[in-house]
C-alpha cells in the first residue's frame, strides 16, 4: 500500500495514483517475506528460537498477521518441546 495516498500496489515501483516511488517500501516488504519464509523453514527444521528471531525481524520491517502467528507459534514451540514429557 502506498504510504502517501494509501493506494494498493499494482505491480509497479511507482504509485499509480500519486506517483510516489515505492521501490524502498517494496524492497522492505520483500525482505520481510523472505524472513518469514526462513522462519517457517526454521520451524520445520525444529528450531523455534531461530524462527522467533527471524519472524520478529520481519515484523519490524513489515507488520503482518502471518508474522504475528509465526512469532506466537515459535514461542509456543520453544516452551513445549516435543521430546519432553507432559
Amino acid at each position: 500500500m502506498c504510504p502517501v495516498c494509501r493506494a494498493r500496489f499494482r505491480g509497479s515501483s511507482e504509485c499509480s495514483r500519486c506517483g510516489a516511488d515505492l521501490k524502498t517500501i517494496m524492497s522492505l516488504q520483500a525482505r520481510a517475506w523472505r524472513l518469514r519464509e526462513a522462519a517457517r523453514q526454521a520451524i520445520s527444521n525444529g528450531d523455534p528460537a531461530k524462527a522467533g528471531v527471524l519472524a520478529s525481524t520481519a515484523e519490524v520491517l513489515h507488520h503482518t498477521p502471518a508474522g504475528k502467528r509465526i512469532i506466537a507459534l515459535s514461542s509456543w514451540l520453544a516452551d513445549h518441546p516435543a521430546d519432553s514429557p507432559s
